[in-house]
C-alpha cells in the first residue's frame, strides 16, 4: 500500500534499519517481513465489519510493451495498456498515470477524473487523497472534486470513517468532512495507524513505544509495546523486544510473545516464525502447521504462499501443497487469481498453477 508522505521519525528510521539487519539484506523472506510491516494491506473501507480484509479484485493490472492496463480473472484484457502506470481498483475506480499526471478511469476504462496530480492514492469510503505539484495533500469525491482542502504533509485511506493525517509532523485524524477529530499528537510506521476495530495502533509519547487508542484519542491500551498491529478477529500482532505474540483488545496477552516474526490472521490462521522457520498457529495460539518453511504468507481464498529454499508455492489450511514452489515470488489470491513473479517477469494464476496471464504476454 502506498502512502502519501514520507515522513520518518529518527526512531522510526533506525527500528527499520535494525529490522533489515536482523532479518537480512539478502533474504527473500526478510524483505517480506519488511514489506509486512511498513506495507501492510489496506483496511477494507467497510463499517461493517472490523476483520481487515482486501476488496475482492475484478480488474488486475497488466504490462505490455511499457504500457499498463487491465484483464480480468480469465486473463482477458478488459481495458487496453495505453497508460504509462496503473494503480489497483478501489470502489470502482483505478488510478492511471498518462504522462506526468495520475487521474482515475471506471471499470470500462473511461477516464473520469482528469489526469492533473501528481501523487494519488485509492478510493475509500467515497474519498481519495491526491496531492498536486507544490501543494499539499487533499481529497477528492468520486466527481474529482476537492472535498477537502490541500493541508496535510500527508494522508492516508479512511477506515471506519476517520483518516490519519500528518499535521506538522504528527498523526492525527479527520472525519470526512475534514474535521480533525483526533489532535496530531501521534506518530508510527508509514501505512499504518488505521482504525480497525474501533482501535488505531500508533506511536505514543517522545519514546517508540506502540499503544491503541480509541476513536476519541484515548490511549486504550498502554504504550509498551516495539510494534503493534491491527486488530483482526480480536487479536492484535505485537512485539516485545525481539519476540511476537498477542494480545486481545484489553491488551491481555493471549499468545505469549515468542515468535520471532508473525502476521496477522487470516482465515483462521497465522504465520509465525520459529527457529528460522515458519509455520502457522491458530487463535489458541497451538501449532496446526509445523514451522518447516522459508517463509508464509497469509492466507487467502483458502490458500497462503510459502516459500521452500528460493521458491514460492502454495499450501491450503491442511497443509497440502497445491502449487507446487516453482516461483521467485507469489502474492495473495483475490477474485480466483494470484501474482506470480519468475525470472523479472509478472503473471497471474488460477488455483490450480495455470498462468491465466502467461509470463510472456
Amino acid at each position: 500500500m502506498e502512502t502519501g508522505g514520507k515522513f520518518y521519525t529518527m526512531k522510526g528510521s533506525l527500528f527499520l534499519f535494525t529490522s533489515l539487519a536482523v532479518l537480512g539484506l539478502t533474504s527473500c523472506s526478510a524483505l517480506k517481513e519488511i514489506q509486512e510491516l511498513i506495507n501492510p494491506t489496506p483496511p477494507q473501507t467497510s463499517t461493517r465489519s472490523s476483520v481487515k480484509q482486501k476488496e475482492q479484485r475484478k480488474l488486475f493490472p497488466i504490462e505490455q510493451k511499457g504500457k499498463y492496463g487491465y484483464i480480468n480473472n480469465m486473463g482477458k484484457i478488459l481495458i487496453p495498456p495505453v497508460f504509462d502506470q496503473v494503480k489497483n481498483f478501489s470502489e470502482g475506480l483505478a488510478a492511471v498515470k498518462i504522462g506526468e499526471r495520475w487521474g482515475y478511469i471506471n471499470e470500462t476504462g473511461e477516464i473520469v477524473i482528469k489526469p492533473e496530480f501528481d501523487s494519488v492514492l485509492g478510493f475509500s469510503q467515497g474519498l481519495a487523497p491526491v496531492k498536486k505539484v507544490a501543494q499539499r495533500w487533499s481529497y477528492i469525491n468520486k466527481d474529482g472534486e476537492i472535498v477537502i482542502q490541500p493541508q496535510f504533509e500527508d494522508a492516508a485511506y479512511f477506515s471506519e470513517g476517520l483518516a490519519r493525517v500528518t499535521i506538522d509532523g504528527n498523526w492525527g485524524y479527520i472525519d470526512r468532512t475534514g474535521k480533525i477529530v483526533i489532535q496530531p499528537e501521534y506518530g508510527g510506521q508509514t501505512g499504518r495507524g488505521f482504525f480497525v476495530g474501533e482501535l488505531a495502533a500508533v506511536r505514543i509519547g517522545a519514546g517508540y513505544e506502540y499503544g491503541y487508542i480509541d476513536q476519541t484519542g484515548e490511549v486504550v491500551i498502554e504504550a509498551k509495546y516495539d510494534f503493534a498491529g491491527d486488530f483482526v478477529d480480536g487479536l492484535g500482532r505485537i512485539q516485545i523486544i525481539d519476540r511476537w505474540g498477542y494480545i486481545d483488545k484489553t491488551g491481555k496477552e493471549v499468545i505469549t510473545a515468542k515468535f520471532e516474526f508473525s502476521q496477522d490472521f487470516s482465515e483462521g490462521l497465522a504465520a509465525v516464525k520459529i527457529n528460522d522457520k515458519y509455520g502457522y498457529i491458530d487463535a489458541l495460539g497451538n501449532r496446526v502447521i509445523q514451522p518447516s518453511y522459508d517463509f508464509a504468507g497469509k492466507f487467502s481464498e483458502g490458500l497462503a504462499e510459502v516459500r521452500i529454499d528460493d521458491k514460492y508455492g502454495y499450501i491450503n489450511a491442511a497443509n497440502e501443497m497445491i502449487i507446487e514452489p516453482e516461483f521467485d515470488n507469489a502474492f495473495a489470491f483475490s477474485n480466483g487469481i494470484a501474482e506470480v513473479w519468475v525470472e523479472g517477469k509478472k503473471g497471474y494464476i488460477d488455483k490450480i498453477g495455470r498462468f491465466v496471464w502467461n509470463l510472456s504476454d
